[in-house]
């Protein structure tokens, strides 16, 4: 808990992204990954084994760009600083333990971007219309060869629907139309990176199992939006009986699509 704290109190955001709960979410994903290190480690190795497979499939390595990168529990950035001229990791928080981390190669830089395009607005006023979903980050940078959309897709519509849900005192899902939006826009990111490769990891399921091990629930991490057929797919033990709850446990199904091009 005092690390956490600690940890709190060194993590410097702008006043909107504090108040929509980024920073308290970053630290609280960096206890987790610690406590869980040993539930999520066949996770992270097949995270980092895709990423370094797309490395290998990339015909020039000019810049590298990792959005969401999070905590770098699922990061191979030795792997990929010696690979490429430039690394970019792109998050709306970074931690002081992820800013260590990159300090130690001379070609890591950090971004913080707000990938769902509405935080800032969202923040300021909940009143509707609600901004449209969407970024362009990285489309105005040609010399992008390869870009990660790493563990992130679920998680962008989380904060925008909790902030307008809770505003507006709507139930739980109302805003599941607009959550959609936020995750189709990232689709369209993705798929504006021309010319270089994209690879795609996320959740794509959570399944809710009692203290008995039977399913109880299951949720569409994408609200609906479709994928791609994936090119892999494996679990995630999230959150193992306790760590959410202690009634149940929360196993995230994870899709990969290691080449993601344009419908159009």
């Amino acid at each position: 808990m005092l690390a956490e704290m600690i940890l709190y109190r060194l993590t410097r955001v702008e006043p909107w992204i504090e108040r929509l709960g980024y920073r308290e979410g970053a630290v609280r994903l960096w206890s987790r990954a610690r406590r869980q290190r040993k539930a999520w480690a066949s996770h992270t190795a097949r995270t980092r084994d895709e990423v370094l497979a797309g490395i290998a499939s990339c015909a020039k390595r000019r810049t590298a760009l990792i959005l969401g990168s999070g905590v770098l529990s699922d990061v191979p950035l030795a792997e990929l600083s010696a690979a490429f001229e430039r690394v970019v990791l792109a998050d709306i928080v970074h931690l002081p333990t992820t800013r260590w981390r990159a300090r130690r190669f001379s070609n890591v830089t950090l971004a913080t971007v707000d990938l769902t395009g509405v935080g800032q607005a969202l923040a300021a006023s909940t009143e509707r219309p609600w901004p449209a979903p969407g970024s362009a980050y990285g489309h105005d940078d040609p010399t992008i060869d390869y870009v990660v959309s790493l563990n992130l897709v679920s998680q962008l519509p989380l904060t925008p629907c909790d902030r307008v849900e809770a505003a507006l005192g709507l139930a739980e899902g109302a805003a599941d139309d607009y959550g959609r939006a936020v995750v189709a826009a990232h689709f369209i990111h993705l798929r504006g990176f021309w010319g270089a490769r994209v690879l795609a990891i996320g959740d794509r399921q959570r399944i809710y199992r009692d203290r008995e091990g039977r399913v109880f629930e299951t949720e569409d991490a994408l609200l609906g939006v479709p994928i791609p057929v994936p090119d892999a797919e494996w679990d995630w033990d999230v959150a193992p009986l306790g760590e959410a709850d202690r009634r149940y446990s929360i196993r995230n199904r994870v899709f990969c699509v290691r080449e993601l091009r344009d419908s159009g």
